[in-house]
């Protein structure tokens, strides 16, 4: 083959992998080390405590070195007779572009047990889902897909000066073999009193697109602090009567100064 040819070609292979590659983003939010844990509560009914965890180690996964970010929720051992709940999610993210290359998702919810894995390639935009018998299919999926641990921390990557009332924060996701179309809207700040102490947050609502049918059957808020850290305070899941909320009870190593502590 001739040689200005090859070159040629091979100069176009490349420009077709960087043009699917996912954008580099500034993290200036969170790193390794923090931790943060909230309560669930049914008004004054502590039904259990939810954890995520920046790991320490930077994990390397299809050649991409990683921040291992693991989420556990469990019921208070009270409930356990009435509906246990012992769940597990880890995913994998770019320490560069905070897209996700792997999520594992083990989950114990009463008698149901389920642990799946999926592999994403975020330049071909494919996730790889693997089943409790190790059968893997194949799903196309939106460039930048986020799981549903990631996608919180890709809301925290903007720059909240710049935030204005109506404005939303694509979080698409893939979970359960499925796209969800999410968007973080922005509503409007607010001081919040969560667990007796004042914090200034950012209100947002989850949109929740279905086959192209946006649902407000079970309304999701969610306030992040208004300080660079960004961490979720409060979310809060309306029901036909009341709400369910996790409450921010504890937090550590924290990339910024807590400003929004008041």
């Amino acid at each position: 083959m001739n040689r200005s040819i090859f070159l040629f070609i091979s100069f176009l292979a490349l420009f077709q992998v960087a043009a699917f590659s996912p954008p580099r983003v500034e993290n200036t939010s969170f790193a390794k080390g923090e931790f943060l844990k909230y309560r669930m509560h049914y008004g004054l009914v502590t039904a259990g405590y939810a954890t995520v965890e920046v790991k320490k180690e930077t994990e390397t996964v299809s050649g991409h070195k990683c921040h291992h970010i693991v989420g556990k929720g469990t019921t208070n051992s009270t409930y356990d007779w009435i509906f246990k709940i012992r769940d597990t999610y880890e995913t994998y993210i770019d320490e560069e572009t905070l897209v996700p290359w792997k999520f594992v998702r083990d989950v114990q919810e009463g008698d149901f047990k389920s642990y799946t894995v999926t592999q994403f390639d975020q330049n071909l935009n494919n996730a790889y889902y693997v089943d409790e018998q190790h059968k893997v299919t194949t799903y196309k999926v939106p460039p930048n897909i986020q799981d549903v641990i990631s996608c919180f921390y890709a809301s925290r990557i903007y720059d909240q000066n710049k935030l204005k009332a109506g404005d939303k924060i694509p979080l698409t996701n893939f979970l359960d073999r499925k796209v969800f179309k999410l968007n973080a809207e922005f509503q409007k700040r607010e001081t919040i009193v969560v667990e007796g102490i004042k914090y200034k947050a950012l209100k947002m609502k989850l949109l929740i697109d279905e086959s192209g049918m946006v649902t407000d059957k079970s309304q999701i808020h969610f306030w992040l602090s208004d300080d660079n850290n960004k961490i979720p305070l409060r979310i809060e899941t309306e029901l036909t009567i009341g709400s369910i909320k996790a409450d921010l009870i504890e937090y550590k190593n924290l990339k910024n100064p807590f400003l929004a502590k008041i």
